[in-house]
C-alpha cells in the first residue's frame, strides 16, 4: 500500500527544499547533504529527497548519481513536478536550464 504525504509533512518539505536550495547557492554542500540525509530518514517515501539530492550531486559533478536520485524520486511520486523536471532537463544533451526546487520551476511541463 502506498504511503501517503501529509498536508504538513508536505510544508516541512517545502521549507526544507528552501533550506537546502540556499545552502547550495551559498555552496554549503556539506550543510545541504546533512539536511537531505536526514530529510531521507524522515520522509523515505517521499519524492522531495531525491530530487534535492539530485541537484546537489548534479551541482557537484556526478551526474550518474544525480540520474540515480531523479529516477528514485519520480518513482516514488510520478506526479511531482520538480523531480520529473529535473530527470528530464539533466537527461538532456544541453542541459542549460536551472534545477527545479518547487513546481513554480517547471513551467516546461505544463
Amino acid at each position: 500500500m502506498e504511503k501517503l504525504i501529509s498536508i504538513k509533512d508536505r510544508l516541512l518539505l517545502d521549507d526544507l527544499s528552501r533550506e537546502v536550495k540556499e545552502s547550495i547557492d551559498m555552496h554549503q554542500f556539506g550543510k545541504a547533504e546533512e539536511l537531505i540525509r536526514q530529510a531521507l530518514k524522515d520522509f523515505p517515501h517521499a519524492p522531495h529527497p531525491h530530487n534535492l539530492y539530485g541537484i546537489l550531486l548534479e551541482k557537484k559533478g556526478h551526474k550518474h548519481g544525480a540520474m540515480s536520485h531523479y529516477r528514485a524520486g519520480n518513482a516514488l511520486e510520478p506526479t511531482f513536478k520538480p523531480v520529473r523536471y529535473n530527470l528530464y532537463r539533466y537527461g538532456e544533451f544541453n542541459a542549460k536550464k536551472r534545477p527545479a526546487y518547487f513546481e513554480d520551476d517547471c513551467k516546461e511541463l505544463d
